[in-house]
């Protein structure tokens, strides 16, 4: 079997910057499933047949910023947008959509090994991972991340109105009926208020070096 790390955890929890630092450190493929749907997103409403326009989709991790390329197209910052952040997180909870992107996401696991992150990598898509990570951060925390983050992408901030997006996304992650957010059994759980990427990317190529 193929080795796969995956982390899950709420927005702002970390998980994604982590999943990069790791992935190119041991120079696996890295999934990144929450951009999966976005990616859907934009072809909902650019009227795109997504699964049979999938492979005219480059993704590209280079020095931890992963960029998106549809036919030659950089599409990365319409990915980030509110518009189609709300649009993504409303399709995610149809059944039918996630069923349509599971194979999507599974078919990022090839050689050497994947480091998927997202909410429902553990519980769902790579259930068979023994190394399943559960990020979490408190709300603050993950408020100021997220912000950082929207910054860096050029986007303007409100942090009143980002903090009542996340506490309603945490919300709706958790209570939806598929695949919910939730920590699986067998997941070692990192609490990433003040630790260092590195000092956390330590921790699970540790654990990747024990079980692998």
């Amino acid at each position: 079997m193929l080795p796969i790390v995956t982390i899950d955890g709420p927005s702002g929890s970390g998980k994604g910057t982590i999943a990069k630092t790791i992935s190119s450190q041991l120079g696996w493929n890295y999934l990144d499933s929450g951009l999966i749907y976005r990616v859907f997103a934009f072809t909902h409403l650019k009227n795109i047949d997504f699964l049979h326009e999938f492979q005219n989709f480059t993704f590209v991790l280079n020095e931890n910023l992963e960029q998106v390329i549809f036919k030659e197209e950089n599409i990365s910052s319409q990915l980030r947008g509110p518009k189609l952040t709300k649009l993504a997180s409303i399709l995610s909870k149809n059944l039918n959509v996630r069923k349509k992107l599971y194979k999507i996401q599974r078919s990022f696991l090839k050689k050497p090994g994947l480091v998927a992150e997202g909410r429902d990598m553990a519980s769902v898509i790579f259930p068979e991972s023994k190394i399943k990570i559960f990020l979490t951060a408190k709300l603050e925390t993950r408020v100021e991340r997220r912000a950082n983050q929207l910054r860096n992408t050029g986007q303007k901030v409100n942090i009143s109105e980002l903090r009542n997006e996340i506490i309603l996304r945490d919300k709706s992650d958790s209570e939806r009926e598929n695949s919910p957010l939730e920590i699986s059994e067998d997941s070692v759980v990192i609490q990433n208020d003040s630790e260092t990427v590195e000092d956390a990317a330590v921790k699970i190529i540790n654990l990747i070096n024990e079980r692998y």
